[in-house]
């Protein structure tokens, strides 16, 4: 008869070498992952600049992709893209207008800078469509 023990034994430093070798295999993928997403290192490749709050559950957020700012609208199923801010110098300004060191890539700006900004904004897409578009 097989010794209980060792059979034991077996099967536990066996199921523990599988355990070992899950964890590794993840943690490289992370890291691996991560590097391709644009997540490692200091510089973020995405990253969500500024949001606000129009509703309950609806954001407006300016995202940063590879240096260009996107404004995206989301709601809880959906990310609708609302345009492009072709003012890359205003949104330095604004950014620069935040105390140094109360940034980070998940804070969001002042709401009446973000507002203000975002309503002049709007006021100039609604004039070019306008233009655009004899008035109509």
């Amino acid at each position: 008869m097989i010794d209980f023990w060792e059979s034991l034994l077996h099967t536990l430093s066996a199921l523990a070498i599988v355990l070992v070798l899950m964890g590794v295999v993840a943690m490289a993928a992370r890291r691996l992952m991560s590097h391709r997403l644009g997540q490692g290192g200091r510089h973020q490749l995405i990253r969500v600049v500024a949001s606000g709050h129009i509703a309950p559950r609806k954001t407006i957020a300016l995202v940063s992709v590879a240096g260009e700012y996107l404004i995206v609208g989301a709601t809880a199923t959906d990310l609708v893209p609302l345009g492009r801010v072709s003012d890359s110098a205003r949104v330095e300004e604004l950014l620069a207008s935040v105390a140094p060191g109360a940034f980070s890539s998940t804070a969001s700006l002042p709401q009446s800078a973000f507002t203000s900004w975002l309503h002049s904004l709007s006021a100039n897409v609604v004039q070019r469509d306008k233009e655009h578009h004899g008035g109509l």
